[in-house]
This record gives C-alpha cells, sequence and structure tokens, in this order.
C-alpha cells in the first residue's frame, strides 16, 4: 500500500523515523505498535517514572530501531534536548506523534493554578513547541508529517472537563491553522479526536466503576493506533473517533454554539459527566 508523508508520496513507512510521546502507557503503547507494524523506527519518550523498557523490547521484536528516552515535556529545555536527542538516535525525525498528555478532569472550580498550568504546559504548549522545533527540518527535507492527539472534547462543549476541552480545542485550532499556513509545502497535519477509550486512558481506569449508560459509547486503543497510521497514510485532516455518530453535534456546535451548548446539558450527557467526576473524587 503507498503511503504519503505531508504531500510527497513513499512506498511506505517503514524505514522513517517517528517520535512519540507518551509512549510508556495509555494510547502511547497502542501507536507506537501501531506505526512498528507500518514498519517505522521509533524514538519514544513518557516522564521518568514510566516504564518503556518492555514496550521498547516487544517492538524491536518486529525488526525495527526503537530507542527510548524520558523527558518532562512541561519543560522547555527538556523538549529541546528531546528532539535533539531522537535525531541523533535515529536520524531526521519524519513524523512527530504528539500524544502526551495531563488528563485533569472534574468541577472546573476544583482545579489549582498549578493544575492549569501543568495542562496547558503539556496539552497545548508542548504541542506547538515540539512541532516547532522539527518542523523546519522537515520543510527541508521535503517531507514529514505531524499528528496531534486531540479528543471528541476538542469538537464540542463538555462539562466537567473545561480545562482539559480548552487546550484539546486549542491543538485542533493549532492542527488545521498550521495545514493553512503549509497547506503548499510537503508537509501534513492531522488532528485526531477520539471519544472514549476503553481500557487505557482517563475513562479506561475508571470503567469498572462507571456503572450506567455511556452517552457516546467507548472505542478500544487498536483503533486509535490505526487511524494514526490512516492519518500519516492519506494525510487526513481530522479523524473523529467514535462508535455513535456525533458530526451532526459538530456540525451544530460550529453554526448554533448556544444550542449545542444546551444539549451538552441535556439529562442523559449532563448525569454521565457529573458520575465521571465524582468517580474521579472532583465533583
Amino acid at each position: 500500500m503507498a503511503a504519503w508523508i505531508g504531500c510527497v508520496a513513499v512506498d511506505e513507512l517503514r524505514g522513517r523515523n517517528a517520535l512519540v510521546t507518551g509512549a510508556g502507557g495509555g494510547l502511547g503503547n497502542y501507536i507506537a505498535r501501531a506505526l512498528a507494524a507500518a514498519g517505522a523506527n521509533l524514538a519514544l519518550t513518557d516522564l521518568p517514572e514510566a516504564a518503556v523498557d518492555g514496550l521498547a523490547a516487544e517492538l524491536r521484536a518486529r525488526s525495527v530501531q526503537v530507542e527510548h528516552e524520558p523527558a518532562d515535556l512541561s519543560d522547555g529545555e527538556e523538549r529541546r534536548r528531546l528532539v535533539a536527542w531522537a535525531e541523533e538516535a535515529l536520524g531526521p525525525i519524519d513524523i512527530l506523534v504528539n500524544n502526551a498528555g495531563l488528563e485533569f478532569g472534574g468541577s472546573f472550580l476544583r482545579m489549582s493554578a498549578d493544575e492549569l498550568d501543568s495542562l496547558v504546559a503539556v496539552n497545548l504548549l508542548a504541542v506547538m513547541d515540539l512541532t516547532r522545533l522539527v518542523l523546519p527540518g522537515m520543510l527541508d527535507r521535503g517531507r514529514g508529517h505531524v499528528v496531534n492527539m486531540a479528543s471528541l472534547a476538542g469538537k464540542t462543549p463538555v462539562p466537567y472537563l473545561v480545562s482539559y476541552s480548552a487546550t484539546k480545542h486549542g491543538v485542533v485550532g493549532f492542527t488545521h491553522s498550521l495545514r493553512a499556513e503549509y497547506g503548499s509545502d510537503p508537509v501534513g497535519f492531522s488532528a485526531i479526536c477520539p471519544t472514549f477509550i476503553s481500557r487505557v486512558g482517563m475513562y479506561g481506569r475508571l470503567e469498572a466503576q462507571l456503572e450506567g449508560r455511556n452517552p457516546v459509547g467507548t472505542l478500544p486503543p487498536e483503533k486509535v493506533g490505526e487511524a494514526v497510521v490512516r492519518a500519516i497514510s492519506e494525510n487526513v485532516a481530522e479523524i473523529v473517533l467514535t462508535r455513535r455518530p456525533v458530526r451532526p453535534l459538530i456540525f451544530l456546535h460550529a453554526i448554533f454554539p448556544q444550542t449545542a451548548t444546551r444539549l451538552a446539558r441535556s439529562p442523559p450527557v449532563l448525569e454521565f459527566s457529573q458520575r465521571f467526576a465524582r468517580a474521579r473524587g472532583r465533583l
């Protein structure tokens, strides 16, 4: 299957170099596995306390090069060091997957100033800064793709995920604005917007405690890895991953935001959001 890196056709992803953040757990594992299955070499990173050794060993069995290095993406110096390390370890970075993120949720007024600072630093500033650091090389080489992990919470209003939603709206806007600015260049940008994901992430960790109906349903984490590979291969601007159709709600939010907000406060959505916040101890 022919793949695309940005606007430049290549035979496949095999041999391309990908930097994946937040690879120590959650969705990062599945994204790394999907890229390795496609033949990409991987530079994996997460916080120092996150275990990446096992994943790296597993992926090397797929005959791809895998290196890993801890980094705190809330620190600008650490971000610069990370990119320099990845380029030294693998070579030029062809693919950047900005997957690392924090998941503070619950009532907005339960969030501290430090939590707000951390959330914005990791979920938004690090995404922009890492892209800024790798993009010049991609443009010079005439190939590259940046995948930004956003969320369905970056497309619609979500009660009790106010700050998280704000950062993910920022990621979505950042991605599409990059496509507008660099649309004539051979570099691609994609946003992945998943619904709640089972088994991993902020929902998966609490899934067993959340009895009752989930109004948007869940998807397995393997779907996210598949979406990342497809976004790169087809240079897709945005992939919204949901079990139930939500495009009408996204369209409604864009055209009639007040109506969309009323729907976000409908009894089933509000009850589930409160139940989710309560399970996190932050209602």
